[in-house]
């Protein structure tokens, strides 16, 4: 089991004594699909090759919310920490009180253009540096001035974390659908922090969730990911506060959208084809019965030779890239079943008239779920097996599709 589908565990183990089984069920199917992705849905590199170009543009979108004015707060951030500096100056402690000058005339320049700023390897070594003078500084000062420091931690923390989410959005590769998820988790979290950052009006009121939204983009992009029980409750209030839904639909609708648009563009890939391939076959045809009438010239012999080929081996392709995706659509759209299991609660399902899915997710998880563990083929299961997961999965095949439809829409927005 993966750390994903074990954060998963930790925080579905809190919904499912309270929810019916089903709910249970599809967050360990969500679980299981996310460690063994490949195994249904193919290369995470390939996939990744897919998804960044959108993801890469969501970064952007985040850099170029503003360009006017900063933030209401950053002129009382600025006398905060001038209060501050003077307290520290006066301690008679010239290498803090230099090294916080530093400090806070690098935060205040930042705070300037932070919603445009990404760090370079300079200014991040900087603000590492900043990072410890803050809080050697936050150690001598006291209660009243801390507000203060405490603004420009978190302006140079977010600094740090949004450039290390950027870097890790514009890298070539992936480790895995786990690693995706946490980047894209990550991503999205900082664009809520900047949507409480944009109401915030002054530095007294800094809401404690900011420190935590940097606190858990950095234990999610870490090498090694740490999220501990207590903060994966945390942020599934903050999840649902923020983004109207608990944690776990919102780190794993990423895996749902990433395999939807690899779906489409397996399913363009195979549109452009058939149409060549149709060009080809009418073209063969036509040579085939020339040469019944009339012998061909040697370049049309040549020419027809190709086509034969030609059409025979994409003919081949064409049959193998329908049933990937036949195959996918199954597991993507039935994946996006479990994601509205968990996202919705009784009363919606019901409201819905779609309460029966509870029951029937649970039986389609728990195939899957098998699936994964065993390392079963879609072709190796039964006909009663593939047409539960394909009657599952048709009910969620619209919704799937204008989920990634949104997202695509939303991320190029720049």
């Amino acid at each position: 089991m993966g750390w994903l589908s074990s954060f998963v565990s930790k925080v579905s183990s809190a919904i499912s004594t309270v929810v019916k089984k089903g709910k249970e069920i599809a967050a360990k199917a969500i679980g299981w699909l996310a460690d063994e992705a490949e195994t249904f849905v193919g290369d995470v590199q390939k996939i990744w090759r897919t998804v960044q170009p959108y993801i890469s543009k969501a970064r952007a979108a985040l850099l170029v919310a503003a360009k006017s004015v900063p933030w209401p707060w950053a002129k009382g951030l600025a006398l905060g920490l001038e209060r501050a500096l003077a307290f520290v100056e006066q301690l008679d402690k010239h290498p803090i009180a230099e090294n916080l000058q530093k400090a806070v005339d690098w935060v205040i320049r930042m705070a300037r253009e932070i919603k445009t700023k990404i760090l370079d390897d300079l200014e991040i070594k900087t603000a590492e540096q900043n990072a410890k003078d803050i809080a050697e500084a936050m150690s001598l000062v006291p209660e009243e001035e801390k507000q203060a420091l405490k603004a420009s931690e978190l302006v140079n923390s977010y600094l740090l974390v949004k450039a290390k989410v950027a870097r890790a959005v514009s890298q070539n590769s992936v480790k895995n659908f786990e690693h995706y998820l946490r980047i894209r988790a990550a991503q999205k979290l900082l664009g809520g922090y900047q949507q409480i950052m944009d109401n915030l009006q002054s530095i007294e009121n800094v809401d404690p969730d900011l420190f935590f939204i940097i606190e858990a983009s950095e234990g999610l992009i870490s090498d090694q990911p740490h999220l501990s029980e207590s903060q994966a409750e945390r942020l599934d209030v903050v999840t649902i506060k923020l983004f109207g839904k608990p944690l776990v639909p919102f780190v794993f609708e990423e895996m749902i959208i990433a395999w939807a648009l690899d779906v489409d563009a397996i399913e363009q890939q195979w549109a452009v084809l058939n149409k060549d391939l149709a060009k080809d076959k009418v073209m063969r045809r036509r040579l085939e019965l020339s040469q019944g009438i009339e012998p061909l010239t040697a370049e049309e012999q040549v020419y027809l030779a190709n086509l034969v080929v030609s059409t025979e081996k994409d003919s081949q392709t064409l049959q193998a890239l329908d049933t990937t995706a036949r195959e996918k659509r199954n597991y993507v759209y039935a994946s996006e079943g479990f994601l509205q299991l968990l996202e919705k609660d009784e009363a919606t399902l019901i409201e819905e008239d779609r309460e029966y899915l509870a029951e029937e997710g649970g039986q389609v998880g728990m195939l899957l779920i098998e699936c994964a563990q065993n390392g079963r083929p879609w072709v190796s299961l039964s006909q009663d097996e593939r047409a539960l997961i394909t009657d599952f999965a048709n009910i969620f095949k619209t919704d799937c599709k204008a989920r990634g439809a949104a997202f695509k829409e939303v991320e190029v927005q720049v």
